[in-house]
């Protein structure tokens, strides 16, 4: 996929929120990536704030000159979803209930988790990338007045680039992978 040029926004327009998406493929492909069986369920619902961390790992030295350089050595990327309320016919929810549940912490790594920034790109073509056998972790179960399971997910950085045709909570989400530039 060839490098961004331009965000799909007016001049001094400001890219809404809602426009930086994440899904998590609740299908029951657990350690596999088959963008055709996919089933991609939308997260953040209930979520006022929730960012992607890069969480940088860097390395500062100064030399015998004192000059100061800073190698970045990796990202290990993060979001963290809370509240995520038990809602009726989340996939997910259920998928992690049951895991851990059961104890099976294994299958916690084992999710395939898109971005999707539908800031760039074009109508009916955002710019997304999948990263494969992500580690999803329930943070705790209860609540006050709901039932709430927040999540973080942790991503591998393992990525297939492509497109996606739509963004929108209660709509299906179809991924496109898209070759090396």
């Amino acid at each position: 996929m060839a490098d961004a040029t331009a965000f799909n926004l007016k001049d001094n327009q400001k890219a809404e929120r809602k426009l930086l998406v994440t899904c998590v493929d609740v299908s029951d492909n657990a350690g596999k990536f088959d963008a055709a069986t996919a089933d991609w369920q939308i997260v953040g619902v209930g979520v006022e704030d929730s960012s992607i961390e890069y969480n940088p790992d860097t390395e500062t030295v100064t030399d015998i000159l004192g000059i100061t350089e800073t190698t970045v050595n990796k990202l290990e990327t993060e979001q963290d979803l809370d509240p995520m309320t038990i809602r009726g016919g989340s996939k997910l929810a259920i998928k992690l209930y049951n895991q851990v549940k059961y104890g099976r912490l294994s299958e916690l790594s084992m999710y395939n988790v898109m971005q999707i920034h539908a800031y760039v790109g074009s109508d009916g073509a955002y710019e997304a990338e999948v990263h494969k056998n992500c580690t999803i972790t329930p943070q705790s179960l209860g609540g006050d007045a709901y039932v709430d399971m927040p999540i973080n997910i942790n991503f591998s950085n393992d990525k297939v680039h492509g497109t996606v045709d739509n963004y929108k909570y209660g709509t299906t989400v179809k991924f496109t992978a898209t070759t090396k530039a």
